[in-house]
């Protein structure tokens, strides 16, 4: 058996298009989210498979004894490393019911084998497959390649029962659920120990696609663009289990466990394992004061619908991607709440020295900037004026009468002004600056209108009322 269309490397790979990009009124749910079916390809998963026979070479054959899983692989195959830690832990979870055995390709060499069983613990039986004869008899067209096979009756060809081509990160899952489907969830699932996204996306393929779109499918990537792939302080947040005993390990890069994946929310092995966590009490875990914008889990709920991807065409979901890895898509958890601006002027009263600064600033100066029909252009007085108005999902669209003042980076000072509060207000001052401040300001400070910005150097000259 192969497996299924919808996990195509690209799926696996692609992290996910839909909510902001879904258009038109479909119906949604109290959370706002698309009414989908939850697991909707279990039925296609538990299907019982057909087997059919296989012509062997006489010393593979010959080691067929019960069922046995044959992993083709070569040494130096970057995805043939990324898969055998997982195949190693198969195996020791499932070594009295299946036999293993590693099948390394034609041009690998003693030493390459000995090395690679030797970094990552390869025990089971490794054969040679130095005439290529293996690699002919299963079609192997690239590695890692596994293919389970069952003993043959007397005088016959053993039994091809479901092949891998290629064998993918979290495919355990999958192997178990053909191999025992009435123990699947207990061996697939053991009791917290994390799997990674890829083994959720075996049944839940609808949830899968619209996380592959989300904010949490590139959470890794964003430690990489800003230096922070190795920042223990940043890494927690942007990866799944770290901390936990089978969880994420700080520096292992290519680990199913980098992003914010199904387990992250709703725990090692989500409900499968007999533990259910309410997933939504997870979120201000890393969704804090100093990471966003006067975040709810009220406000958070849609940017997640699971069911974001449905009836979404493969060219939305790219233009999704496109977006997400550019740094374009929109960042609805880092949006300001809901207020009226007062103005600069009213802020001087308790900040006079912060308003002096800003006056004779070029935020303050950014307005006078504008010329002729400038002056009255919406889209250029987004990043040259002051909003007269913040409300979520609606671009402004007037302005109050002065530069880019306190409230174009501190949010709308309404509450602020009649009440104030640290806690009614956006205050920057411990705010991690690569997740919030960074996004306020480049806002406008885009590549295109300003190519030279750097972070760093602009909040060391705003240190001052920081």
């Amino acid at each position: 058996m192969n497996p299924p269309s919808w996990l195509n490397l690209r799926w696996l790979l692609l992290p996910l298009a839909a909510l902001l990009l879904a258009g038109g009124k479909a119906a949604v749910d109290a959370r706002g989210w698309k009414l989908g079916a939850p697991a909707a390809n279990t039925a296609a998963v538990f299907a019982p498979t057909e087997t059919t026979p296989i012509v062997l070479p006489a010393r593979f054959k010959a080691m067929i004894t019960r069922p046995t899983y044959f992993f083709y692989y070569s040494p130096t195959c970057g995805h043939c490393q990324t898969a055998i830690p997982e195949v190693v832990q198969l195996q020791e979870r499932l070594k009295e019911r299946l036999d293993f055995v590693a099948v390394a390709s034609s041009m690998s060499t003693a030493q390459q084998i000995a090395a690679f069983n030797d970094v990552y613990g390869v025990t089971f039986p490794t054969v040679h497959d130095h005439d290529g004869a293996f690699a002919q008899a299963i079609a192997a067209r690239s590695t890692p390649t596994a293919l389970v096979v069952a003993p043959a009756e007397e005088g016959g060809e053993v039994a091809r029962v479901l092949g891998f081509y290629p064998w993918f990160p979290g495919a355990s899952a999958l192997l178990i659920f053909k191999l025992w489907p009435n123990d699947g969830f207990t061996l697939a699932f053991p009791k917290d120990v994390y799997q990674g996204g890829t083994s959720c996306a075996i049944c839940h393929t609808e949830e899968a696609r619209a996380w592959s779109v989300s904010h949490h499918a590139i959470a890794y990537r964003t430690l990489y663009t800003r230096d922070k792939a190795d920042d223990p302080a940043c890494v927690g947040c942007h990866v799944t289990g770290m901390g936990q005993p089978s969880g994420f390990t700080l520096g292992d890069h290519g680990s199913k466990l980098t992003n914010v994946t199904c387990e992250a929310c709703h725990s090692a092995g989500g409900p499968h394992d007999g533990v259910t966590v309410d997933a939504s009490a997870t979120c201000v875990g890393c969704h804090d004061a100093d990471h966003s914008i006067a975040f709810t889990v009220e406000k958070g709920l849609p940017h997640i619908d699971h069911y974001a991807a449905l009836g979404l065409s493969d060219r939305e979901l790219d233009d999704r991607w496109k977006l997400l890895t550019s740094g374009e898509a929109p960042k609805p958890l880092l949006a300001f709440p809901d207020g009226a601006s007062q103005g600069a002027k009213a802020c001087g009263s308790c900040h006079p020295a912060e308003v002096k600064a800003w006056q004779a600033s070029g935020h303050g100066e950014a307005r006078s900037l504008l010329k002729g029909k400038e002056q009255r252009n919406p889209e250029c007085l987004a990043c040259h004026a002051t909003p007269t108005r913040y409300t979520a999902g609606m671009p402004p669209e007037t302005f109050l009468n002065e530069g880019v003042g306190c409230e174009t980076c501190h949010g709308p000072g309404e509450q602020h002004v009649q009440a104030p509060s640290a806690t009614n207000i956006l205050g920057l001052g411990e705010t991690c600056p690569e997740c919030v401040i960074e996004s306020v300001c480049t806002s406008c400070h885009t590549p295109q209108q300003d190519a030279d910005w750097a972070l760093q150097s602009h909040l060391t000259a705003i240190e001052g009322h920081r």
